[in-house]
């Protein structure tokens, strides 16, 4: 895949350095050169069956998708090796895409500090900002204040891939920007376990194997309740989502990766729950919220790819007949541990 040369100086975005504290890496954003972004390539995997396109939205739901400004249609939002399509009602995604070339991955340092930005091309009032999420660095001190992270859907390490070490950081800032941002309890992203160990897991099974996928994420919008510790039915009604700091927040983030096994198209869909840790958070006082929510766990399962379909209401084409899930027609499995993933 040709990747475009940026022509015009990039604008440096950088975050504020905290050298008593930690070395911070600049985030580099050239805004100037959103239009020539090349996004999602759903022929990365190959041609004709191996095609894979942008999931569709019902026509049910076509009133809330965010359209670019200047388009009377458009609705992908094109960064380096990924895209995000937009829920202007509740301001988040309904889902991002993002290629990943485990061959081409390149080691561009660590990251430590966060510098995210609105994207120009949808209106700012379909996206959310730091109105919301606050100065982190002042939260990490005392996460009481808002204990949800800019949790990113496609992750900088997945698009940071090219054909050099330049052009992969490029990239991977490039996810820096607020669509691609949905409000995750901070727990979720510490430590070598659940969503991140799956991650992590993933990325590194691609780069051992140089071998290439497409990923898909989201949250799931006003999903059913389920029991403790569990998920509900997919067929069950949905839910409105709790509210903290005038943001609905969602109880579960999904994930659909994809990979060519023996030729053809393999699937697996997750899903995250962080149901436990934010029931209920929309009625009592902010200021008690930390300490419940830290006592909840959150949980993931693999489940199916028709389940995924339900809550999502998003259509996923002809995945579900490649899904590797064993037993689709059983409840969501609950992943415990790094050796209960089914991958192709």
């Amino acid at each position: 895949m040709a990747l475009p040369q940026a022509s015009a100086k990039p604008t440096l975005v950088k975050t504020p350095l905290l050298r008593s504290i930690m070395p911070v890496e600049a985030v580099q954003i050239n805004q100037k050169t959103l239009h020539s972004r090349p996004g999602y390539d759903p022929n990365f995997l190959g041609n004709g069956k191996l095609a894979l396109p942008l999931p569709r939205i019902p026509a049910s739901l076509e009133s809330k998708i965010a359209i670019l400004k200047r388009s009377n249609s458009d609705s992908e939002l094109k960064y380096f090796n990924y895209s995000v399509v937009m829920n202007k009602e509740r301001k988040l995604a309904f889902f991002s895409a993002v290629n990943i070339d485990g061959a081409l991955r390149q080691d561009v340092g660590k990251r430590e500090g966060d510098a995210w930005l609105r994207d120009p091309r949808i209106d700012d009032d379909a996206q959310i900002g730091n109105e919301f999420y606050g100065k982190q660095r002042t939260f990490e001190a005392d996460r009481s204040q808002n204990p949800f992270d800019r949790g990113h859907l496609v992750r900088r390490l997945d698009a940071t891939w090219g054909a050099d070490e330049d052009k992969a950081k490029e990239h991977g800032d490039d996810t820096f920007h607020f669509t691609n941002a949905a409000p995750q309890f901070w727990a979720l992203n510490q430590g070598k376990k659940l969503w991140l160990g799956l991650e992590e897991f993933v990325l590194d099974q691609l780069e051992e194997s140089k071998r290439k996928a497409c990923v898909f994420n989201g949250p799931v919008f006003d999903g059913p309740e389920g029991p403790e510790g569990g998920l509900p039915d997919a067929s069950d009604h949905g839910r409105t989502d709790p509210s903290f700091g005038g943001v609905r927040i969602p109880k579960y983030f999904w994930k659909l990766m994809v990979v060519v096994r023996a030729g053809k198209l393999a699937a697996s869909a997750f899903l995250l729950s962080q149901q436990d840790q934010i029931l209920g958070i929309d009625r009592i006082h902010e200021s008690a919220v930390f300490e419940k929510l830290s006592e909840a766990e959150a949980h993931v399962f693999q489940i199916s790819i028709d389940d995924l379909a339900k809550f999502t209401k998003l259509n996923f084409g002809n995945l579900a007949q490649v899904d590797t899930k064993e037993t689709t027609r059983r409840r969501p499995r609950r992943i415990e541990s790094l050796e209960d993933i089914r991958l192709g």
